[in-house]
């Protein structure tokens, strides 16, 4: 006898990224809500879930890395108990990143000193650009704070002390302007430059397009290096599954959101399609579940213009549909036949370039092609995983949406020989632009499979494929809307686009979504992850 599905909750989170599973499980534990967790996608966890071929191996497809993950740290308190301890994680090696370029590599350190002092060694003609570098990386990380605590209802006398007055009023200019004009403006060498901002695809945007303020986020984000979850990051999605059934809520996988069913401007719950089947053979489903608070996950653009009836007044609506294109990549997944470490390779990541003109290379980015790529992200997660069984690799290389296109209409596994042979000319590519850079790297492959930002548009929903959400520029710090309050009563945004983007950045808008829901606010949730951390230290 099957048991009746229950369709009305304390509230819905749709989607279960990052950000999605953190204020669901807080207001699960916080305050005891039943959470109903709705995922367009056959697999659970955004871009923390994992996928695996069978003997091949297991691969992630979004969390290749994350900082801040150190015990005792913010985010790690905030982590374990979201996920209630059950996500462990191992530190990468130092170095944990390697910076490739035509004529030397820059391996850089788990500790900041060291990393600049390895700049400093590379460039010393440039030590004193690179002292203000540091300086001036700490002072906009410190006003980007300073705007999310704005954003997220942090207590006025905390933002009105002058410490804080003074980093607005002297680090804005700095913060908002791009990447690259604060490049060109305090740092002559052309390649330390581009050294300077190797790590770019992680927060997307190249040097001529991104805040300083984000790329002083991220960097400030990685200076004490990295770690990974062992098990794999699949390992949270399933951790938070465990909590949210625990507090009588539930997670629910092919249950695609269609429609805020939004009443005299206030949310009454959210229709769904369930599609079974493939082809000829295809079946939908339609449902409605109703709760008193909805909260997004689903990136802004999404849920205001796709989700939300287009009656709903949005006095933003014109500045969303302005919303850049965000990075769009393709990734090739790869098996191998030993143990990449026979390649001097220990785990960590490597960032591929030919050139120290990031904005250039990004501008050929769909040379690939033509067999000639420019860049790319190394990763081999095997490597940084104790528990995994089989080698892998992954190979991130940005790629506009437009190649894709013309498949926009077809499934899944079935986009014909075509789009099947484009694939393999990416994947064969990219391994022989890897194997130039790493001998012998080409001979260990095995196997391979490559998604495309078609791949990521089908399960995620996003537009052209984009993986970050509202694009890092200078602009976006002016978007008011850009918090987890909405016009619609009961409706809420969480996730990157309400902070940062990243794995911390995504868990951090979860944590500002709970706080703006919960009484007591931020305080209590801090309190709620204080307490936990207390608790597990006395029983150890």
């Amino acid at each position: 006898m099957e048991t009746a599905m229950k369709t009305t909750y304390d509230a819905i989170v749709i989607g279960s990224g990052i950000g999605g599973l953190t204020v669901a499980s807080l207001l699960a534990q916080i305050h005891q809500m039943r959470v109903l967790v709705l995922e367009r996608h056959f697999t659970f966890g955004g871009f923390t879930h994992e996928f695996s071929r069978g003997k091949h191996g297991r691969w992630d497809v979004g969390l290749h890395y994350v900082g801040g993950m150190e015990q005792g740290s913010q985010a790690r308190s905030i982590m374990d108990f979201v996920t209630q301890r059950g996500v462990q994680w191992q530190q990468m090696l130092s170095p944990f990143e390697k910076f490739v370029y035509p004529d030397f590599t820059l391996s850089v350190p788990t500790n900041p000193n060291e990393y600049r002092t390895a700049l400093i060694n590379q460039f010393p003609h440039e030590e004193q650009a690179i002292e203000r570098y540091f300086k001036d990386i700490d002072h906009a990380r410190a006003w980007i704070m300073r705007y999310f605590l704005q954003r997220f209802g942090f207590p006025l006398d905390v933002l009105a002390h002058p410490a804080m007055k003074f980093l607005n009023d002297h680090t804005a200019k700095i913060a908002l302007s791009t990447t690259g004009a604060y490049l060109r403006a305090h740092i002559a060498d052309e390649r330390l430059r581009g050294v300077l901002v190797s790590q770019w695809g992680d927060y997307g945007l190249p040097p001529a397009k991104s805040a300083f303020a984000i790329h002083a986020m991220i960097v400030s984000h990685f200076l004490n290096g990295a770690a990974y979850p062992v098990g794999g990051a699949g390992t949270i999605g399933e951790t938070v599954k465990r909590v949210l059934s625990e507090h009588g809520g539930e997670c629910l996988t092919n249950h695609q959101v269609t429609e805020i069913i939004v009443e005299n401007n206030a949310v009454q719950g959210v229709k769904v399609v369930v599609q079974k089947g493939h082809g000829t053979a295809k079946t939908e489903e339609h449902l409605e579940f109703s709760a008193p608070l909805v909260i997004s996950d689903a990136g802004a653009a999404t849920t205001f213009l796709r989700l939300l009836p287009p009656t709903v007044n949005l006095p933003f609506r014109h500045e969303v549909e302005a919303i850049p294109d965000g990075h769009e990549v393709a990734t090739v997944y790869i098996g191998f036949k030993d143990n990449p470490s026979v390649l001097g390779v220990h785990g960590e990541n490597y960032w591929l370039y030919d050139s120290y003109d990031h904005d250039e290379m990004y501008a050929r980015r769909n040379a690939v092609l033509d067999g000639k790529p420019s860049s790319c992200y190394l990763s081999f997660p095997s490597l940084k995983d104790a528990a995994a069984t089989a080698h892998t690799a992954e190979i991130l290389l940005p790629l506009d949406f437009s190649v894709v296109e013309e498949w926009h209409n077809t499934e899944w596994k079935r986009r014909g020989k075509d789009y099947n042979d484009l694939k393999k000319h990416i994947a064969e590519a990219m391994i022989a632009f890897v194997d130039k850079r790493l001998p012998g790297f080409a001979g260990l492959v095995d196997f391979y499979e490559v998604s495309t930002p078609l791949t990521v548009q089908q399960f995620t929903g996003h537009k052209r494929g984009s993986i970050y959400g509202v694009p890092a520029t200078p602009e976006r710090f002016g978007y008011d809307w850009l918090r987890p309050e909405t016009p619609v009563q009961g409706l809420y945004l969480t996730g990157c686009d309400v902070s940062s983007l990243g794995i911390v950045g995504a868990m951090q808008g979860g944590v500002a979504t709970a706080s703006t829901i919960l009484k007591g606010g931020m305080v209590a949730v801090m309190t709620a992850v204080k307490k936990y951390e207390a608790h597990n230290k006395e029983r150890e």
